[in-house]
């Protein structure tokens, strides 16, 4: 270890008061032994994940502060987060903590964990022209609120509306957009609504129109890992037709919310983008559809725009 870690490890440690029992490595330790029926060979690893996701520190750094002491408040905390991983909670779950793009959002069993792909979306978005003039973007299916609060924080956005079906969910997204609010940099607001339906107001207004819709067939769901399959809240990963019915619903109605030259953006996954696609460009609202892919090279999102309005 070197003198500038050794440094920085000694001076986490003078902060913490002396009648804190656990250290780091010993909370990781213990950890690690709780998980260990659940996870074998891998419960070190994934302690340390743990322990860092509930701390809202890097991955690295229970490693880094070993000898640094914990508040009897984080320790109680991490106990909490063991306890629902040794259920079998996903991390994320368990910690009630995802990363997402420079954000740290707030996840539970209400909301979908938020994929590194999505954060390619809106990294795709935050590229147009659309995202750097101060208008309206729409986030449909807003879950957490990550799509919705990224962009509000990342680009020159004036106002990010998020919508979706679940109150729930709704809860969740105005909770982060509460504990994020001093990173945002355009006015945010969630509505409660079946896809485009909370948006009457906004008709012809829209510059960014986005969705991460359900997108797997029911049929498919049972092939779905068990960490997805059996925690992850079932609204926010099927639906009909074949999983395209909320995919076509933001489709149509994206025609009375976008403005001329508004941009229509969608996640769904490699079998389905040219579906997507085909669809957009069957409706006759739309022009330069394109398929983009993702950082593994799969077909992942699609984008149009919208055309003239008569």
């Amino acid at each position: 270890m070197g003198d500038a870690l050794r440094s920085a490890e000694a001076e986490l440690s003078q902060t913490v008061p002396e009648t804190v029992a656990w250290t780091v490595a010993e909370t990781v330790e213990k950890v690690a032994r709780e998980l260990a029926p659940l996870l074998g060979d891998q419960a070190t690893s994934e302690a340390r994940e743990l322990v860092a996701a509930v701390l809202d520190q890097p991955r690295f750094w229970p490693s880094f502060a070993a000898a640094a002491h914990l508040a009897p408040s984080d320790v109680r905390a991490i106990e909490r987060a063991t306890a629902r991983r040794a259920r079998g909670a996903p991390l994320a779950y368990a910690a009630r903590s995802a990363p997402f793009r420079h954000l740290t959002l707030y996840v539970d069993e209400r909301v979908l964990i938020p994929r590194p792909e999505t954060e390619y979306l809106v990294e795709c978005v935050l590229a147009l022209p659309e995202a750097r003039r101060g208008g309206i973007a729409v986030d449909v299916g807003t879950g957490s609120g990550a799509i919705a609060l990224a962009l509000a924080s990342e680009g020159e956005l004036a106002r990010v509306v998020g919508t979706d079906l679940s109150a729930d969910a709704i809860a969740v997204a105005r909770h982060n957009a509460t504990r994020l609010s001093s990173l945002l940099r355009a006015a945010v607001e969630f509505r409660t609504g079946d896809a485009l339906a909370p948006l009457e107001d906004l008709a012809q207004s829209v510059d960014l129109l986005l969705c991460n819709p359900p997108y797997i067939a029911f049929a498919e769901l049972a092939s779905l890992p068990a960490g997805v399959r059996d925690w992850e809240p079932p609204q926010a990963l099927v639906c009909p037709d074949d999983g395209l019915a909320v995919t076509q619903a933001v489709v149509q109605g994206g025609r009375r919310l976008l403005r001329t030259g508004g941009m229509l953006a969608f996640e769904t996954d490699s079998r389905r983008a040219q579906r997507v696609a085909q669809r957009v460009r069957d409706d006759g609202a739309y022009e330069e559809v394109r398929v983009l892919h993702d950082l593994t090279g799969r077909e992942r999102y699609v984008l149009a725009r919208r055309r003239s309005i008569d």
